[in-house]
């Protein structure tokens, strides 16, 4: 598959905010968890509290690892992505990350802040775009 095919279906799944599986290990024990990911066209994004188990192994280890647009009754291409994670604090972020989702199922306590996570990929690998099971398509953000 050329390189633009396969950015072609990498923005097809990145067209809507999606639920994903975001998986970091700390203390060298895997954790993962679904988080609802928007994305820049570049960078996947979600809010959480700053107060959590998540942003404190994030901070030990900025590395995430990302299952997104998985299908199993389609079987359709998917995203594996490991990508590196900060804490975006800037208004202007949380302001579009605000507008863009749900917030009325997000109430914070008086006392709690409002962070974003920002995932930049290293390497975002296509699966199930060819006829070859395992034989991802590969795109390296390093190079």
């Amino acid at each position: 598959m050329k390189k633009e095919q396969i950015w072609d279906e990498v923005g097809k799944i990145f067209e809507m905010p999606q639920r994903g599986i975001v998986s970091t290990a700390y203390g060298n024990v895997p954790h993962s968890r679904y988080m609802l990911l928007y994305n820049d066209g570049t960078n996947l994004y979600t809010k959480t509290r700053q107060e959590t188990v998540k942003v404190d192994e994030m901070g030990k280890n900025n590395l995430s690892y990302i299952i997104l647009g998985y299908d199993a009754e389609t079987e359709s291409s998917y995203l594996e992505i490991l990508a590196e994670t900060e804490v975006v604090m800037e208004q202007d972020t949380i302001d579009w990350l605000w507008k863009r989702e749900d917030h009325q199922r997000f109430d914070l306590e008086e006392e709690e802040i409002l962070i974003v996570l920002k995932f930049k990929p290293k390497q975002i690998k296509l699966m199930n775009a060819n006829d070859e099971i395992d034989r991802p398509e590969v795109i390296d953000l390093d190079e």
